[in-house]
């Protein structure tokens, strides 16, 4: 035991083993930002070879006929692809979740083949997809590509594989901070030192390759002003709103899920090409809502829409977005929901400003607070929303509105009982890989866990903590050193505690941690 704990100790206090890390997070930065670079620039490409096409096309019964047979091979080969390696299906992010939490251990080149070979299919069929989910996917794979060159250990694979899961969000949205504070408040939850580190320099090898590829510019331009103190009361109306559109978008998306999956002796290829052949329909009539949603953040850049029609393709996009991604084909619903929250608020500010007699140039504001609010209140990711919107705009400007905003709208939903997005993806996951386990036995887990503010435990030796069975507390973090453990230790508020697990119990035991963790003093 003794041996054991030295060279645990070895890993987590050696400076050389950190820097060691740093090193393999820029070599994860450098591959991860590549592939989610080109992962880009392939759905920008064949976005536009879409819209090309559709002019091309316009008005030609011949040329729309052949376009639809296009668009059903377009679909079987989606699902071929997703067949050939199953976990390349739907956003990406649920399955880095799964990864990282032991359920899944996932092929990474398979993966990264088959995800940007079918994103780009989806493009070019225009369904209503982001990249961002898929960029998370490609990048954790990435980052585990670069842990199987240099042969690490399973605890520093996770952090690898997280490094490069920020770099997604990163190259997509030019937004570092936000990648990392992403996969600590969405994936991780909870603050390991190292991976933030490793993860911070992924990040920015990564945006200083996006920005060499892309440019500088952030990804909204808008022209944002202050609104009075005397309107903040409107934040308020607006956080609530949209609450309870985010639950109705949760609702939708996962009862559309449900439907689908329980339709399992229907063929994937049929159910691809319908959604395929749907968005044929979707290009001839409401061609504004294809893809992810880049075409209808540029028409609130240009000019707002009139109300009607904001409503109108509000409306069509949400029930698109539900019809693309329902199905399984490959595919994020990140940007959408980000466009989404976006003509929320446009369509809240060409209500209020002309009631309330407010300037017009304020409706980029509700514009811009909205998407954090919406991101807030679906994903249940506030400070992820609220420092995006912040990355995205270049600006820190409306950063106390979207703070108000976000608590409202994150807020709603949880009192209505509804379960983010991604944790209802990630558990339905879970229910269809449950065979799919780590199953070696000879690997072990350092895992660590922070102590929370009125833990039930704290105070208490870890001798008479009800640690789950075949769990090792190693060591323990406190005001920066390290304490070898020992059974007569105390715990105390903010401990990290590192705790040693096989990686095959892991899945379960890193869920049976979790819940000791939770319980509080009532």
């Amino acid at each position: 035991m003794k041996m054991l704990q030295k060279t645990l100790r070895s890993v987590v206090d050696n400076p050389k083993h950190i820097f060691k890390l740093a090193v393999q997070g820029i070599f994860v930065g450098i591959f991860a930002g590549i592939m989610v670079c080109l992962y880009r620039f392939l759905l920008y490409s064949s976005e536009s070879i879409l819209r090309n096409f559709l002019e091309f096309i316009n008005g030609n019964i011949f040329l729309i006929i052949a376009w639809f047979i296009i668009l059903a091979i377009l679909g079987l080969f989606t699902a071929f692809l997703v067949k050939w390696e199953p976990d390349s299906i739907g956003s990406g992010i649920p399955q880095i979740n799964a990864e990282v939490k032991g359920f899944l251990n996932t092929n990474w080149l398979k993966i990264l083949t088959a995800k940007i070979s079918a994103g780009v299919l989806t493009a070019l069929g225009g369904l209503s997809l982001g990249p961002e989910g898929p960029s998370v996917q490609i990048g954790g794979m990435a980052g585990k590509g670069i842990s199987r060159i240099f042969k690490e250990s399973r605890t520093d694979e996770l952090r690898l594989i997280l490094a490069g899961s920020t770099v997604g969000i990163t190259a997509a949205f030019n937004a570092p901070l936000a990648g990392v504070i992403f996969i600590i408040e969405e994936i991780n939850h909870s603050f390991d030192k190292t991976l933030i580190f490793i993860a911070l320099t992924a990040s920015v090898v990564a945006d200083f390759i996006s920005k060499s590829f892309f440019g500088q510019a952030t990804v909204l331009n808008f022209p944002l002003h202050n609104l009075p103190l005397s309107s903040y009361w409107l934040l308020i109306v607006l956080g609530l709103l949209l609450g309870i559109l985010g639950y109705v978008y949760n609702v939708g998306m996962i009862r559309a899920n449900d439907r689908l999956a329980k339709m399992s002796n229907i063929p994937l290829e049929i159910k691809f090409i319908c959604v395929f052949l749907i968005s044929g329909v979707v290009a001839l009539f409401i061609p504004e809502i294809l893809d992810g949603g880049h075409f209808m953040l540029d028409m609130l850049d240009v000019a707002i829409p009139p109300l009607g029609i904001l409503i109108f393709l509000l409306v069509a996009k949400y029930l698109f977005s539900v019809v693309s991604f329902s199905a399984g084909t490959p595919g994020g619903i990140f940007l959408p929901l980000l466009v989404l929250g976006a003509f929320i608020g446009a369509i809240f500010g060409s209500v209020v400003i002309p009631i309330f007699g407010l300037e017009s140039y304020l409706i980029y504001k509700f514009i811009v607070i909205s998407m954090a609010g919406f991101f807030a209140a679906t994903v249940r990711s506030p400070i992820t929303g609220v420092v995006l919107l912040s990355e995205m705009c270049g600006s820190t400007e409306s950063l106390v509105a979207m703070l108000i905003v976000a608590i409202i709208a994150y807020a709603v939903p949880m009192l209505l009982n509804n379960r983010p997005i991604y944790e209802s993806l990630f558990e339905r996951l879970l229910a269809k890989n449950n065979h799919d386990f780590i199953k070696d036995h000879s690997k072990h887990i350092l895992s660590e866990y922070v102590v929370p503010s009125g833990w039930k435990y704290t105070g208490k030796p870890i001798k008479d903590i009800p640690f789950p069975k075949g769990c090792i507390v190693v060591s323990i973090t406190r005001g920066g050193d390290y304490i070898l453990a020992d059974e007569d230790i105390t715990i105390n508020y903010a401990d990290q505690i590192h705790m040693l697990m096989d990686s095959k119990n892991y899945p379960f035991k890193n869920d049976e941690m979790g819940e000791l963790m939770s319980k509080v003093i009532q």
